[in-house]
Formats: structure tokens, sequence, C-alpha cells
């Protein structure tokens, strides 16, 4: 690994320096201990926008998860961990490549079809905010964190203005303890092998097969019956090599591994946490030791984190919180090619089109494909180090000289990520061969062998620091409470290849009243705005309330035997997103190069400009209405049930106003703020815990959580079929062909309508006429399906503890989602590619009564092929997202060398998929359009000194 030795020196001895200083300092200790009761009792804190609150004060939707249960879930990226873990909150991942594995994130669904995309995410991207600030969240590990907070509806994220439409993800990280010096020592180590891999076929299938696509097509047979025997035998394996790509450049497994140190205590004065955190996570590629003497790299993601948190009373006033955290991470692949790149040949290169190895030990090949094999092990490695550093202090000093409960405080917050790069490339010989006239072996030689030339970059690169000012007030007067906060924030970001810095300024406020804990109610409001927008129209109000009633505090409930505690609560506001899409600054005109004239005696050419897109001196961000209705209640002291329900109405979506706007006056369109979208659903939980006093002890808990939207005006342009209009769907409707089978022969071609992209033959997809025009063309393309979002996530997550011994799990599973199958894997033979297993039920006039595939064709079948229902599929899915069994050793075992708690567990993730895919490909990650899904075995331990 690559290490910035300025930057590690600059950052370390300012950590350990906080480190020594508070064991120093520190005088006594005592282990925690998890206390299920406290977890479910009413008066826990909860975190709020910019603070917390007692659980019963709480009026909004706000769902929590601990950092003990995010544990559970081994995978490299802390967001991945959230999975189902969070009711609200939908996780895609897109990737299983290591340091690439970032998923998509929705609360409560989506809510904009808007195509907003910058460094600070797109439209729908939540706001995510670590100790209150933006900044690094993905290289967090789940030991350093104390929670994570969902804020779901108006009142809890209208504070945040502009930004808190699409919701907001708190992540709180933790804290020290008075007490002496403890130690808390953990370890995975861990086996990842992929989900599920393309079944290709071998060359004898392959070559039997294209000899049949020939046929089909009207061509002579290209493989002889002896190329078929010596494919089927093996016999000859140079000229008629049978080549697995993925089973050559692929481990079946490989190793992951974790390694984690906390320490924290402190005294009333001083306490301090810290962080120590090493994770290596190796790439799937094989032969890695031949790959480094020839100075490349495979795949891996190497992260070194750490975290010093502490508080100190400087006063008995005046407290500072000083947070100081950073992150070193190595990324490394080949230089030559990119990832996608080595899976695309992969999916692409036949069995049979040559061997990895010549018969002389040199690399197969030819004039169309490099070899995959030398991809990986020759061409260089390319690599980055990224260096990521955060500060925030925050001071709080009591007035309650001028009143009980008033304080006030002021932060400010800083950081820093920096990206070297690092690429070494070489090109590398590959040979086909051929036979002569005398049976000798003839090479023919592609590509040059070169040496590694090295070029040393920069990547990315961006900063930020915020600024925050807060007056809290905080008191209880009899049976009145008041909880109220009013703050200034400001927030610059900066990042490399960005001309402007993305810039937000705003204040905001909270006021609390609550009567007999009994009756709440809570104004919120934010007023902030951007750089984005015209000047004079850069600042919005977003204002909210709330109200609670804590029915089981009621007389009439006091002392029932059905419900311990019994609240109903609702929240009505106002809350926008500045994530708008369209240009940056959509105010300004902007003028393109254009032909110009040819002037003068020499007629010389002469460039010009044109007007370019026009401006909108009006733009805004999106706004949105926002309702939500709950109740939460606790029966027999044993169950538990949450339900909220949800509308939310987003206006002043941008779009190219196609019809407001006639073509004929000869511009180009503005994007204005004219688009609609509405969204509703539910959420709902129930969990039942076990009596604590028994010997075993468990609790099981369901989730489900649905989000349907629909778009209600997005001004597109006007259209004869009124079945095209993407108005009254969801986002993201997809539009495709209605396959209504295979054709049978001539005349049921001949007796359908004419199908215009390709010359139709028997065993040809058949496409449904939707406007009855006699004729399959763009006007034929009908809403079928859904999107890839899903409208409903459900969650099954139980543990059970027996004398030492525990078990969890948590079973994941979505719903009202499509898929497509639009990879390689499943075009058999097109674009020079190869045949699977999923082609095998292709139509041949003896199978035309159950085949489930088309004909087969060496040409690219342009009707075949088209975006049809034909490649549709259901992509709901159930998946055992996590389990884990272990087993808490007595302490007696180890006290004398002084360890207070000692843990054994075997830990597994993404195990197994129930889906309706038949096992050809992961529903979550699509296998065949790059690096595959991975499940994940490990055994750990955890020791607390």
């Amino acid at each position: 690994m690559a290490v910035n030795i300025k930057y590690t020196r600059s950052i370390l001895p300012i950590s350990m320096t906080i480190i020594c200083f508070s064991i120093f300092l520190n005088t006594q200790a005592q282990s925690p201990k998890e206390d299920s009761a406290a977890k479910r009792n009413k008066d826990v804190p909860i975190n709020v926008a910019y603070g917390t609150q007692p659980a019963w004060m709480v009026s909004g939707a706000i769902s929590t998860v601990q950092g003990g249960e995010m544990q559970k879930s081994f995978t490299p990226n802390l967001l991945n961990t959230l999975s189902g873990r969070l009711p609200g909150l939908t996780v895609r991942q897109s990737s299983g490549e290591p340091g690439l594995d970032v998923p998509m994130l929705n609360i409560r669904g989506s809510s904009t079809f808007g195509t907003g995309s910058s460094v600070l995410g797109t439209s729908s991207t939540p706001l995510i905010l670590v100790d209150g600030f933006e900044g690094f969240y993905q290289q967090l590990t789940p030991e350093e964190i104390e929670s994570a907070t969902l804020l779901k509806d108006a009142s809890a994220t209208a504070i945040y203005g502009s930004r808190g439409a699409n919701g907001v993800l708190l992540i709180t990280t933790k804290k020290g303890k008075a007490g002496p010096l403890v130690v808390d020592f953990s370890t995975w180590q861990g086996v990842q092998s992929p989900l599920q891999l393309p079944d290709y076929l071998g060359s004898y299938d392959y070559a039997t097969l294209y000899n049949e696509a020939l046929n089909n097509d009207g061509k002579p047979a290209r493989y002889t019956a002896n190329d078929l025997a010596a494919y089927k035998s093996h016999s000859d394996p140079f000229f008629h090599p049978d080549v697995n790509w993925y089973k050559t450049v692929l481990k079946k497994s490989t190793l992951i591994s974790n390694y984690n140190m906390n320490l924290y205590g402190g005294n009333e004065d001083v306490r301090y946490y810290v962080s120590l955190n090493l994770l290596n996570n190796n790439g799937l590629y094989n032969d890695n030791s031949v790959a480094a003497k020839n100075g490349s790299n495979s795949v891996y993601y190497r992260n070194y984190n750490f975290r010093s948190n502490v508080d100190i009373n400087v006063t008995k006033r005046l407290t500072a919180i000083f947070n100081l955290a950073g992150t070193i991470s190595d990324k490394s692949n080949q230089a030559g090619v990119n990832t996608n790149s080595v899976f695309t040949k992969m999916d692409v290169i036949a069995p049979n089109e040559f061997p990895v190895y010549n018969p002389n030990g040199s690399y197969g090949g030819d004039g169309l494909y490099t070899n995959p094999k030398g991809d990986v092990i020759e061409t260089g490695t390319y690599s980055s180090d990224n260096k990521g550093l955060s500060v925030n202090l925050k001071l709080i000093e009591k007035l309650d000289m001028i009143t009980k409960g008033l304080s006030i405080s002021g932060a400010a917050a800083f950081n820093n990520f920096s990206s070297s790069v690092s690429t070494k490339t070489r090109q590398y010989e590959r040979f086909s061969i051929s036979k002569n006239l005398a049976g000798d072996t003839v090479y023919t030689k592609f590509g040059q062998k070169t040496s590694l030339a090295g070029i040393e970059g920069s990547g990315t690169q961006w900063r930020d620091y915020s600024v925050q000012a807060f007056l809290n007030y905080d008191h209880t007067f009899g049976q009145h409470g008041i909880n109220a906060m009013l703050l200034y924030n400001n927030t610059v970001y900066s990042a490399s290849g960005v001309s402007d810095d993305f810039k937000h300024v705003g204040t905001g406020g909270r006021f609390t009243y609550s009567y007999q804990e009994k009756y709440i109610g809570e104004f919120s409001f934010g007023y902030n705005g951007s750089e984005n927008f015209p000047s004079g129209k850069r600042y919005g109000f977003f204002p909210a309330v709330s109200v609670g009633w804590i029915a089981s505090n009621e007389a009439f409930l006091k002392g029932n035997n059905l419900f311990n505690y019994l609240k109903l609560r609702g929240s009505y506001g106002l809350t926008g997103n500045d994530n708008i899409g369209g240009p940056r600054f959509p105010f300004y005109p902007y003028y393109t190069g254009s032909a110009g004239y040819n002037l003068g005696t020499n007629n010389a050419g002469t460039s010009g400009i044109s007007e370019g897109l026009t401006p909108n001196p009006d733009v805004t961000w999106e706004r949105e209405k926002q309702l939500d209705v709950g109740i939460e209640a606790t029966i027999f002291h044993q169950l538990e049930i949450a339900v909220d329900w949800f509308k939310k109405d987003r206006y002043d979506i941008l779009a190219i106003p196609y019809r407001d706007v006639p073509l004929y006056l000869g511009m180009s369109l503005p994007y204005l703020n004219v688009g609609k979208v509405t969204n509703k659903g539910f959420e709902a939980m129930i969990r039942y815990n076990s009596k604590e006093s028994g010997k075993l002890q468990y609790f099981v808990e369901a989730n489900v959580w649905v989000a349907k939207n629909k778009v209600l005006y997005n001004s597109e342009a006007l259209q004869v079929n009124t079945y095209l209009y993407r108005t009254g769907h969801p986002i993201g409707q997809p539009f495709l062909l209605e396959a209504i089978g295979l054709f049978k022969d001539q005349a049921d071609i001949d007796a359908s309508p004419k199908q215009i992209f390709d010359i139709v033959k028997p065993g040809d997809i058949k496409y449904k006429d939707q406007n009855n025009d006699g004729r399959i063309d763009a006007n034929d393309f009908y809403p079928i399906g859904k999107p890839d979002l899903p409208e409903l996530t459900a969650t099954l997550q139980s543990g059970l503890k027996y004398k030492g011994f525990y078990l969890d799990f948590l079973l994941w599973g979505v719903s009202g989602r499509s898929v497509y199958l639009g990879s390689n894997y499943f075009k058999a033979f097109q674009n020079n590619g190869k045949i699977s297993s999923f082609a095998l039920d292709r139509w041949t006039p003896q199978t035309s009564a159950t085949a489930t595939y088309p004909r087969l064709s060496a040409v690219n079948n342009l009707n075949n092929f088209q975006p049809s229902s034909f490649w549709q599929r259901n992509g709901s899915f159930l998946k055992l997202r996590s389990i884990e069994l272990g087993y808490d050793v007595s302490p007696k075992l180890f006290k004398k060398i002084g360890v207070d708690h000692a843990r054994v567990f075997v830990n597994g993730n993404n195990l197994f998929s129930m889906d309706h895919l038949s096992g050809f490909t992961d529903p979550e990650i699509l296998t065949g359009t790059g690096y595959p899904a991975v499940r994940t075995l490990s055994i750990g331990a955890s020791v607390l000194f």
C-alpha cells in the first residue's frame, strides 16, 4: 500500500496525544452492558435534527438502529449494513467490487423524476450527516457507530429546508464514558464468493448451436463433424479449445478481513473514545502472485480508519467536544483495462475463440480480442491512494445564570479528501495459431511487448467547511415542558474540476411544547438558500408542524392491562430539494460554438456562436408538501406496534416544457419548474419481546414499508397514442413492446402486423399492435411492468439467547419491482458473442409448442432483441441478508488476565436468494453486467479488557 508519510505524520500525533492525555486522566472504568429494557424505555434520548429528544416527546416519523445491530452484517461499505434495518430506507447495491460497492439510497421511495446529478448526489439522494455535519460516511465502520437515525417526515426534516425533501440520515459516532481505560478488540476473517456467475455453454454446445443458428439464417455450417468430435472429446485443446473464461480469470473465493480496536474511558472532566480499524478486501481475480511478478495487481481494497472523540468539561458551564477522524484507502486494479471491460470480454469471447495459453506457453489471442487472462496479469496496475480527514469542534456554554435550561453553542467542521493516482501500463504479446501445409504450428503475433510506463497524477479532490451556531432551551415548569432551538449554518463545498463552490446558508428552528407528558405540539422551520438560484430568489421558507398524544397517560387508560404505552402523532409541512438537475446556474444565458462564415479575399472561415439553452430567471428548488400520521403502542409489556401512513406531493420539478412552449418559437427550450409527482404509502412494525427473567430470551420483529409514486405532470410532448405518456405512471416506468409469443410458421407471420425492425422468420418474437395500424414500430411501446425501485420492502429479524449462546438473523425481501435481462448473457450469438444455458429452450420446428427462447441467429437480430416484455422479469426476491451464531464466553474463564467479556461467532451475509430468475442471475446485481454480487462467510472474536 502506498501511504502518504507526510499526511500520516500530520494527523497521527494529534490523535495519539489526545489518547495519552485522556488515559492519563482516567481513573475508574466499567464495561458497558446492553439493557434491552432501556432500549424500549420511552425516556431514552432519540436523535433529531441538530439535537436529541426523549422518545416520548418525538412527534415526527423517525427510525433508529444501534451500532451493535449493524455489526451483525459484515459488509465493507457502511451503507450496505443498513439494508433492511431502518424501516423506510431502501438500499440497492449496484456492485460487489471491493471499494466500489456503493449502494443507492431512497427514503420512502422516490418523489422526483429530476435529473440532478453532481458531487453532492442525485435528485433523490437523501442528506447524510455524521455528528451533525456532512462528511465521510461510506468508510465508517459499525464498531465506531453509536446509532443511525432516519428522519422521514416534514416535522423531522423541515429544519434542513431546501435539502430535506428526500429525507435525512443521521449517523452518530460513539463517545467516551467516565471510567478507567477499556479496550475492546474484535476481528472478522471471512471468505467471499460469487453469489451467481453466468452459465455459458462449452465449445461443443457452442459450435453445435452456432451451426443451428447459421442454418436458421440460411447459411452453411461453420463447424464440421470432426470439429464437433474434437470439442466433445477435448482431444485438441489448442486448435479446438474449450475455455471457461470465468473459471480461468476468477477464483472460487477470496479473503476479506477486518480488525478493530476501540479504547474509551475518562473521568467526569474528560471522556475519550478512540477507534482504529483495518479492512482488507481482496478481489476475485486469479493468479495474484504471477501478476505481482509482472508489475500488475489484482483488484483489492484496503482501508485504514481512525477516530478520536473527546468531550471535555472545560468549566462547570463550558463543554468542548472535539472529533477527529481520518481514512486512508488503497484501491487497485489492472491499468490496461477496467473491471467492466474484463467482464465484458468474458461475456463475449467464445469458448473456442483461442486457448488461454498456446503450445509454447504464449498467450492466445487474435486481432479481434485480447486475452482476458493476459489483461489481468500483464497490463500493469492502476491504483488510487485516497486520504480523508475530518475535524469538528463544538463548544457548549450553559446559561443557567440567565434562566435554567438555556445554552448557547457554536460548531465548526472541516473535511478534506484527496486522491492520488498511479498508473503503470504496458502491452503484451498474444498469438493466434494455425497449421501450415506441412502440419507445423504457425504463430501470428498481435500486440507488442513493452516495458512498464508510469504516470502519476491526482484524482478526485474536494473539501468543505461548515460553521453552526445554536441557541437551545430545555426546561420543565411543573406539568409544562419546553424544548426549543434556533440555529444558523453555513456550508461551502469545493471540488476539483468544478469552477464554482457549492454553498448553503440558512437558519432554522424548532419549538416543542408538552403538557403532562400527554400532549405534544411542535413547530419547526428552515430558511435557507444556495448559490444555484438567481439573486433575490435564493432563499426559501420551509415550515412544519406536528402533534402527539400519549393516550396511555390519560386517566381512563391508567393501569389498564392492555396498553402499556399508546401514542398517536401527526405532522404536516413543506420541505425542499435544491439538487434539481438541468444546467448549473440555469438563470444564465448559455452560448455555444457554431458554424460561421467565410470572409475576406482569401475566403477564410470564421467560427461563430449561437444561442444555447434559454435561461430561466425564475428557476427555483423542488417543493414538497408532506403529511404523516402514526401510532405507536406497547401491548402486554411485550408486544410493540408502530404504523405510519404518509403522503408526499412534490412539485416545481424541473422539466423541459414540450407541452407548454411551442417548438415553432425556434429556440432551445429552457428547464421550467412545472413537474409534479405524488408519493404515498405506509410503514408497519410489530415486535415481540420475551420476558427478561427467563433463561431463553428472544425477540421477533417484522417490518414492511410501501411507497408508490405517480407522475402527475411533466410537460411531455403531445402524443397521438395516449398510452405513450409517462404522466400517470411511476417514475422510471418501463415502456416496452408487448411480446405475445413466438411466430409459429410463415402463415402466422403473414397474418400478423408487419414488424419493421428486421426480416421476420418463424421462431422470432411476435409483438402486439397497440394502436391497431397493422405495423409494429416505435408507436407500439407500452407501459409494462414496474420500475427497478421496489414498491414494497419487508424484513423479518429475530434473535435469541440461551446460556451464553445467541443467534440473530435478518430476512429481507422486496416486491413491486421489475428487472430487465439486457446483458450479453441473455443474447445468444449477438454482437459476435457466445451462448448461455438460458437459451437452451430455444425455438426449433420440433419445439415450437414449448420453446421459451426465440430461434437462434448468428447475426444481430434487430427484431428479437428490441426492448420488450419478453426480456422482463418479476424483480421480487427474498434474501437471507445476515445471520450470526455466537457464544458469550463466561467472564470467569479469563478474569485473571483482565478480560471482562469475550465473544466468538460465525457470520454470514447475503447467503441465498429466492427469486423469479431461475438461478440465472442475482436479482439485486444482474450478473453479466460487471463484478458479481458476493456472499460472505466469516468467523470472528471480540475481547473486552
